[in-house]
């Protein structure tokens, strides 16, 4: 199974706000040049970070980050697999 994914573009002048999730994520760039600023935390301030095309970035749960083309960029938001462990019932019973 393959991660579930999305292409974003983001132009010349333009930032886009990843919001936090729940889950963690991964950004991959398919082109261009990404400036990302990820949030910071009281033990670790907030930090710029330069990505290329063919390069990755893990996101944990709870991260935010400003995006910004330098100048334009597309990158996949890549989410976990969800897990395929059977589902049980009330009494123990699998119902899928």
């Amino acid at each position: 199974m393959s991660d579930a994914q999305t292409v974003w573009s983001v132009g010349a002048g333009r930032a886009l706000t990843l919001a936090p999730l729940a889950a963690p994520r991964r950004l991959a760039v398919a082109r261009g040049r990404l400036w990302l600023t990820l949030s910071g935390t009281a033990e670790q301030p907030a930090q710029d970070q330069w990505l290329e095309a063919g390069q990755t970035l893990a996101l944990p749960a709870g991260q935010t980050a400003v995006l910004e083309g330098w100048p334009q960029a597309e990158f996949e938001l890549l989410l976990p697999p969800v897990s395929s462990a059977p589902r049980r019932g009330l009494l123990g019973r699998r119902l899928g």
